[in-house]
């Protein structure tokens, strides 16, 4: 009987070299990805080992018979490796054609450029490695890297170039510029020793299996004692696994199937990099999505738990749909509510329960989109941490898939907005909010309320602050010299009362002057940047401009100013949240 798989143990001289030296990286594999990081601990490492170590483990690869009839073995685990081995022999076979000539009659062992080539090609016709990835694939290696005299041509890319995850072919120029480069630093005569040692002495495992459905469910134990494998890696080897297990006997059907899963799988690569997403955390939302409950196990064995039962094509094409609700509905989103979302801690649950709610085509969406928001802003400014909100969140979820009536599903969210939590979070809108995380999300929040198709402001950027219109530095400030006299003045300078929103540019301009010449930088009359001469481009921020040219307080920011801004900001918040202010809105300064 013979064995379901067999484990050799082969110097690189026989992994490339030996007559069943064919592999071919199967159309389910993702593209070459290897960068510098990578391409330096491997060079490292070897160098390293070349000087101390008498032998070197370079770890393992495990091989399968693809379904069709071939001379090649798939590559199961192990083609980044491989990929990267076989350029490297091809930038010395072009560099240095002569290698170790001068040593072949004293040395048996020494490598010369013969065996280099016939590692790369066996009797010159068939290529030891084949990139079956994407045929465009396959061109670019054989034109950038197995033809002669190219390999140690390829320039270095532009760092844009090596960002796009399926134009593998960037990759490939950069692994061989960067091997040209080292060795040219070894020169020849180094290189040849090097390459001895390579061939001779550095080993590796090759386990080669004797069906592609065994090698993943292999692929998928080793990961379990710690390979670093991701877990859409382990998604996609077991939804494979399913089609070959579905498809037994039957080649054809079962290559259309694979055919299909793997168009649709990388449309799914291609969603995630458009959304700046990880494949792991689109699956995480898909997963809170299936189960509409906390996951008891991990990512990879919840989702197997579930596509176990499901036809594996069915499968991927859900996800695929599922998430490109999320790429077109909420990333590519203009609805200035999904902008206020983003500025939320629990991404990940949001997202999850907004996709949730497009996929199932929720009818009453907008009203749901709006209650939602109210229901995590409120907890967010009442201070309550994740484990508050979690369980409603899975609730949420299933909820929708129910088209539960919104109605039923805002009693539910109301019992958890209890009067404790309101209160909470109406005392923590009362005075000092500034050095709140939810400070600038729901000034921008309010700014966003302002427009009719406003632009999305991100956290991120360092242009955009939050002013304090009287300075936080008021004392021996010219023209605060009244602000002495407000009583309990400390308590309103961080309110809402005195914040506004301004570029960064401007915010510095405004610095700590009096409030004529603050109006100049805000309405971009009085700045100091010729170039910045337009008005705030806050509608927030506009107001207060407005109000000074009405002559609305005097042209002066004082109680009256400040008390009026209180009750425009509280109303402001009881339009968005839905929320009554009554106990704080009157708490206005007393002269």
């Amino acid at each position: 009987m013979e064995d379901i798989f067999k484990p050799q143990s082969l110097s690189i001289g026989e992994l490339f070299g030996n007559k069943d030296a064919l592999y071919q990286i199967p159309r389910y594999q993702r593209p070459y990805s290897w960068g510098e990081e990578q391409l330096s601990k491997l060079w490292d490492d070897l160098r390293e080992a070349q000087q101390f170590e008498p032998n070197y483990f370079l770890g393992s690869i495990i091989t399968a018979k693809p379904e069709e009839t071939s001379n090649y073995l798939d590559i199961v685990d192990g083609q980044q490796r491989l990929t990267t081995l076989l350029i490297l022999l091809c930038v010395c076979r072009d560099l240095y054609p002569d290698i170790n000539e001068e040593i072949l009659d004293q040395d048996p062992f020494a490598i010369d450029a013969s065996m280099i080539k016939t590692s790369i090609k066996l009797n010159d016709r068939f290529e030891r490695l084949r990139l079956k990835t994407h045929s465009n694939h396959e061109s670019d290696f054989q034109e950038l890297i197995i033809k002669e005299k190219n390999a140690h041509q390829n320039s270095k890319p532009y760092k844009k170039e090596l960002r796009i995850e399926q134009e593998p072919k960037f990759k490939f120029r950069n692994s061989s510029a960067f091997f040209t480069e080292k060795l040219q630093e070894l020169g020849k005569e180094e290189t040849g020793i090097f390459i001895n040692y390579l061939f001779n002495n550095v080993k590796i495992i090759r386990i080669d299996c004797q069906s592609v459905s065994f090698a993943i469910k292999l692929f998928q134990v080793l990961n379990d004692r710690g390979l670093d494998l991701s877990n859409s890696d382990l998604i996609k080897s077991f939804l494979i696994g399913q089609i070959h297990k579905k498809y037994e006997g039957d080649d054809e059907v079962k290559k259309q199937s694979e055919n299909r899963f793997m168009d649709d799988w990388k449309s799914c690569e291609q969603i995630a990099i458009d959304t700046e997403e990880s494949m792991n955390n689109l699956f995480v939302m898909f997963e809170y999505f299936r189960l509409a409950k906390n996951p008891e196990r991990s990512l990879y064995d919840e989702l197997k738990n579930i596509f176990e039962k499901e036809d594996p094509n069915e499968a991927i094409k859900q996800f695929k749909d599922f998430i490109n609700f999320y790429k077109q509905e909420i990333y590519e989103s203009k609805n200035p509510v999904i902008f206020s979302l983003y500025y939320l801690r629990w991404s990940v649950y949001w997202r999850t329960i907004v996709t949730t709610a497009l996929y199932v085509n929720y009818p009453e969406y907008e009203a749901f989109l709006n209650m939602f928001r109210r229901y995590y802003y409120l907890n967010w400014i009442a201070g309550n941490t994740l484990s508050k909100i979690k369980q409603t969140s899975f609730n949420l979820v299933g909820y929708l898939k129910e088209h539960k009536p919104l109605a039923e599903i805002r009693t539910e969210l109301n019992k958890q907005l209890n009067e404790e939590v309101v209160n909470r979070a109406i005392q923590n809108l009362n005075g000092d909010i500034y050095f709140e995380p939810w400070c600038k999300p729901l000034l921008f929040t309010i700014e966003y309320n302002q427009l009719d198709n406003p632009p999305y402001y991100s956290m991120g950027d360092r242009t955009i602050q939050t002013e304090h219109i009287l300075p936080r530095a008021y004392t021996n400030q010219e023209g605060w010299e009244f602000a002495k006299d407000i009583p309990y003045l400390e308590e309103w300078i961080h309110s809402g009362a005195n914040l506004t929103l301004l570029s960064g540019s401007k915010n510095l301009n405004a610095r700590n002057y009096k409030f004529d010449i603050k109006i100049g930088t805000y309405d971009g009359t009085g700045l100091e940047d010729v170039e910045d001469r337009k008005i705030s481009s806050f509608k927030i921020t506009q107001q207060i401009v407005n109000d000074f040219n009405a002559d609305k307080y005097n042209k002066e920011w004082n109680i009256d100013a400040l008390n009026g801004r209180w009750v425009w900001f509280c109303l402001q918040v009881e339009g968005i949240l839905e929320i009554d202010l009554s106990k704080i809105k009157q708490n206005l300064i007393e002269r």
